[in-house]
């Protein structure tokens, strides 16, 4: 009877838990560990994040491990007409905001749109695993191109720091890879269940490790960013100068997209706080200026444009519809900000790279 009560008493707790957070959690918690791209998402899983502000979203993961419709794999070897593959991590997933609402859904429905946008994004991802996603989904799913979304937020300072060296998953969370290389989980019946789907449990772990709820810190960001501004200019392998550190990786996706027939376009998404002044309200800071910072994404466009990629900086579509892109209690995209992303990168998914100027920077 004691048992039973006991059990009794924790499936109710557990119940009223839920209820309570609306059967949501802080956040997302349907990833798998890979050696090659440090985190998946699980397929076929379905969850609900809620935001500091109390917002749920739903997530749906399909079959082919990303958010979204199911993906068809190409008939043939020919690329699938009206189809784009957008690359990125958490912002292009679409994190805090219904699927419906993400650029990869909104980008359909545009008049000068594409007939279908797979994102290829999972939150933590970079650099390195945009490439690795051109390099299999590519030849699977052959899209007519592919959108490599550069992000302020952290993609420049992952540059050649591969996700299987920063993260991994632990019963679903994403963590750090130091954390859990040396500590292995021990299996129990129902670990799943209890570890990843337990708000009780959820709350107990948070507890004993003093875990909060907290957006990226702008101000941290911010920093690197200027930081990063006063760098001197990379160069490429052979001693090829580059304006910006994310050239290489954007010339090594085109690289793997050229013998799929698949043209890459690129798009540098800014840092909440350097579109508009008022975000920084939401991180209680006093504003500060970010206009140095503005010159890594313009090197970035401008880089790719010298080589033949068509490509643009978010950040005028994105201070064209501020205040409001951003989430108001998070540094992701709203809905507004997603269809703003998709409105600019609409016009750039035509027929138009010059690929003759693409084979030059290669050989140069």
């Amino acid at each position: 009877m004691v048992l039973a009560s006991t059990a009794l008493g924790l499936l109710l707790a557990e119940l009223g838990a839920g209820a309570r957070r609306d059967h949501a959690y802080p956040f997302l918690n349907v990833f798998v560990p890979d050696p090659r791209f440090g985190v998946l998402l699980e397929p076929g899983a379905e969850t609900r994040t809620r935001s500091r502000d109390g917002h749920v979203t739903s997530v749906a993961v399909n079959r082919a491990g990303f958010r979204g419709p199911a993906w068809r794999p190409a008939p043939d070897a020919a690329p699938v007409a009206g189809r784009v593959m957008i690359l990125g991590d958490s912002q292009v997933f679409g994190y805090g905001v219904a699927w419906e609402e993400s650029v990869a859904a909104a980008l359909p429905g545009l008049p000068s749109g594409p007939r279908e946008a797979l994102a290829a994004a999972v939150p933590s991802w970079g650099p390195t695993e945009y490439l690795r996603a051109v390099e299999s989904l590519g030849p699977v799913y052959r899209p007519t191109h592919v959108v490599f979304v550069a992000n302020a937020a952290n993609d420049w300072f992952e540059v050649g720091v591969p996700n299987a060296r920063r993260s991994t998953a632990r019963d679903g969370w994403l963590v750090q890879h130091a954390a859990t290389a040396a500590d292995a989980p021990r299996w129990f019946p129902g670990r799943s269940l209890l570890m990843q789907r337990s708000q009780l449990v959820l709350a107990a772990r948070r507890l004993f490790a003093h875990a909060a709820d907290r957006a990226l810190p702008a101000a941290d960001a911010a920093q690197r960013l200027l930081r990063e501004a006063r760098q001197p200019s990379p160069r490429g392998p052979g001693g090829a100068a580059h304006r910006s550190r994310m050239t290489e990786a954007l010339l090594e996706a085109a690289r793997a997209c050229r013998p799929l027939g698949c043209r890459v376009v690129a798009a540098a998404l800014p840092l909440d706080v350097q579109v508009h002044p008022g975000e920084w309200a939401k991180y209680r800071g006093a504003p500060r200026s970010l206009e140095p910072a503005r010159a890594l994404l313009d090197d970035f466009v401008a880089d790719a444009r010298d080589a033949g990629i068509p490509a643009v900086n978010l950040m005028d579509a994105l201070s064209a519809s501020s205040p409001g892109a951003f989430l108001p209690d998070d540094y992701h995209l709203s809905p507004k900000g997603h269809r703003a992303v998709a409105q600019a990168l609409a016009p750039l998914l035509t027929d138009t790279v010059d690929t003759a100027a693409l084979a030059a920077e290669e050989t140069r």
